[in-house]
């Protein structure tokens, strides 16, 4: 094989001669691959001879079998030997293709555009560390949710109130019937919900006025469960329930996983703050290929969130926010850029420093992962036989980026 190679831009274009010789054995690998598959009678599955399979089918299915298996052997060929960071399938034009003769394809491949980075070390030098601190306030909102997660809850003949869990059905003329369960006082995404809620008895029905959108409507609901809430109080007898020996001891844990949060999320902001820095001394040209991917991952991502959190259809949702899904594409496209821009800049700085991750590297922190799981030796297996080994050996790398970025 010989090829030819020119570049436009970021896209590399493959003139390719497979020789006569070459091609021959992909005609001979595609009669016997053919010659497994087919049905003749008289012949058992997997046992036609060779000349016989010729005879009985088309030349032209040998032939198309026979190319189709060499330019993608050979395009696998020209990727390792070159190096090719491609970031989508190559387009492939078969130019010439004849049995008895050389096969002759041209390659078209969209690839990683090249980065000039800035001096990135001293970039990240000048965005200052801030010190991580908890405020009593976090302490306070961490202890209330705790209790809140272990209290119980009892039927209510009652009116709901503040702090009730209340049951409620709802559906309008725009809304298709659904049910809900929440706190109230906790706030709902129906501004006006809860208020009209309030006074109001298992069983009850009312039409309530809700903002939606910044437009008043009116939904049917109807109440068909109130429980109240006891919430636990906060002592040693509590802390015991939570396995810690004492209130104390609780607190201290609690303070130092505040702590370890904030700790993580400071020094999180500041990995932005560094690479938005370093991508505003960048001049790069990213590939739409790649925009429109993280686009669409940034889609299903909301979808999924609408899906869970809402639990509506993303129909329902495209219908309250007014919103067609391409307006809301179009509304990810900045912010796709810049994620994808970031990604390019952190590739061109792996490169330029050697940053590998060692296999015993990789499997270590897989082992780590798989520790918090119940059968962590099965978890281990899977995840080193899988794409997490992958998105492991990425995570290494990423940190030890920030690390040569003192983050």
């Amino acid at each position: 094989m010989t090829y030819e190679k020119k570049q436009e831009k970021n896209k590399l274009i493959y003139s390719v001669v497979v020789t006569k010789e070459e091609f021959e054995e992909y005609c001979k690998e595609a009669l016997l691959h053919i010659g497994q598959e087919i049905e003749l009678k008289g012949f058992r599955k997997g046992h036609v001879p060779a000349e016989i399979v010729k005879a009985n089918v088309e030349p032209s299915h040998i032939l198309s079998h026979a190319v189709e298996e060499c330019i993608s052997a050979k395009w696998v060929e020209i990727v390792n030997k070159e190096n090719i960071e491609a970031i989508k399938e190559p387009n492939i034009e078969v130019l010439k293709m004849a049995e008895g003769n050389p096969l002759e394809f041209k390659a078209e491949v969209e690839i990683l555009p090249e980065v000039k980075l800035p001096d990135y070390k001293k970039i990240a030098t000048s965005v200052p560390k801030s010190e991580a601190k908890i405020e009593e306030k976090d302490y306070e909102g961490a202890i209330k949710w705790l209790l809140e997660s272990r209290a119980k809850f009892s039927q209510k003949d009652g009116v709901a109130e503040k702090g009730d869990l209340i049951e409620i059905t709802y559906f309008s003329k725009d809304l298709e019937e659904k049910k809900d369960r929440f706190i109230l006082g906790k706030g709902h995404f129906f501004e006006g919900l809860e208020d009209g809620l309030l006074g109001l008895k298992r069983e009850d029905q009312k039409e309530i006025e809700v903002t939606k959108e910044k437009e008043k409507t009116l939904i049917k609901v109807i109440v068909n469960s109130i429980q109240k809430m006891e919430i636990p109080e906060l002592n040693d007898e509590f802390a015991k329930t939570v396995g810690f020996t004492s209130e104390k001891e609780l607190e201290k844990n609690v303070r130092e996983g505040l702590l370890k949060e904030k700790e993580l999320s400071e020094k999180q902001q500041r990995r932005t703050e560094i690479l938005e820095k370093i991508a505003k001394e960048t001049n790069l040209e990213v590939p739409e290929t790649l925009i429109e991917r993280e686009n669409q991952g940034l889609l299903n991502n909301l979808k999924e969130r609408v899906s869970y959190e809402l639990q509506i259809t993303f129909e329902e949702y495209l219908k309250q926010v007014k919103k067609t899904e391409e307006q809301v594409k179009k509304e990810f496209e900045s912010v796709a850029k810049e994620r994808v821009k970031g990604f390019l800049i952190l590739h061109q700085i792996e490169k330029q420093e050697n940053i590998v991750a060692s296999e015993e590297e990789v499997n270590k922190k897989i082992e780590e992962i798989a520790s918090q799981y119940g059968d962590k030796e099965k978890t281990a297996s899977e995840m080193k036989n899988s794409n997490a080994r992958f998105y492991v050996e990425d995570e290494i790398k990423r940190e030890k980026i920030f690390n040569i970025l003192g983050c």
